[in-house]
């Protein structure tokens, strides 16, 4: 089980994503809009941290820290409500055609690639041994 400030970034994250596909479902589409809702209610007007929400929203990498924080010092990590919400638009998205758990991008020579959880691999490509001149 995914730890839960992990669970509620990813749900925002994944909600986002999907939000911005036509395709999405509008159990996905309501069911993001409400974790949106429920957290910045708990947030209880803070604007700061309100804005910080709001922040991970558009840009998740350079507010990711902040939104943590705040969700931290509002002790959402414990919200059984906001847990739960999480944990079903995650769900949502896991039923829906749209979901991929992981997105790749790979650009130039690639050798070996694993992509999963948990995967245990070992490569070993045949390099020859460079010569060492002395």
């Amino acid at each position: 089980m995914m730890e839960p400030i992990s669970l509620i970034l990813t749900a925002l994250t994944a909600g986002t994503m999907a939000g911005l596909q036509e395709t999405a479902s509008i159990a996905v589409k309501n069911t993001y809009q409400g974790l949106i809702a429920l957290i910045s209610k708990r947030f209880n007007k803070d604007t700061k941290a309100n804005a910080t929400l709001e922040g991970y929203i558009e840009d998740p990498k350079t507010w990711e820290k902040p939104l943590e924080k705040s969700i931290k010092e509002f002790n959402l990590s414990t919200d059984k409500e906001v847990l739960a919400i999480a944990q079903k638009l995650l769900d949502l998205l896991k039923e829906s055609e749209n979901y991929t758990k992981y997105k790749v991008d790979i650009q130039g020579d690639v050798q070996g690639f694993i992509q999963g959880d948990n995967a245990k691999v070992t490569m070993n490509f045949n390099k020859p041994p460079t010569s060492r001149k002395k």
